[in-house]
């Protein structure tokens, strides 16, 4: 089987295996349940935060200090099938760039 013909077959069968596997298992389901319920309100946020020596502020502590390092980059890779008949995937990269909104 072709790796485009896997990924397909993937695609196509794995929400019934979701929720063949989830809904049958009574603790998964529960921690769904609870995941899926509204957001909690309180909740601790910091206007900055140190990880491992690099301090990131949110973008509106920021704005008060002569210091900018509210930005982030991350680079993702994926795979791709050129066609339909492509046997063999070919792997993209693509930056996405954003700002600290809250921490």
């Amino acid at each position: 089987m072709t790796k485009n013909r896997v990924l397909k077959e993937h695609n196509k069968t794995f929400l019934n295996w979701f929720e063949d596997i989830i809904f049958g298992d009574h603790n998964a389901f529960e921690m769904l349940r609870k995941l899926e319920g509204e957001p909690k309100r309180n909740v601790i946020t910091w206007q900055g935060y140190d990880i491992k020596k690099y301090l990131f502020y949110m973008k509106a502590q920021e704005d008060k200090s002569t210091t900018q390092n509210s930005g982030v980059s991350l680079r993702v890779e994926s795979q791709h099938f050129a066609t339909v008949h492509d046997g063999k995937p070919h792997v993209a990269s693509m930056p996405y760039f954003g700002v600290i909104e809250e921490i």
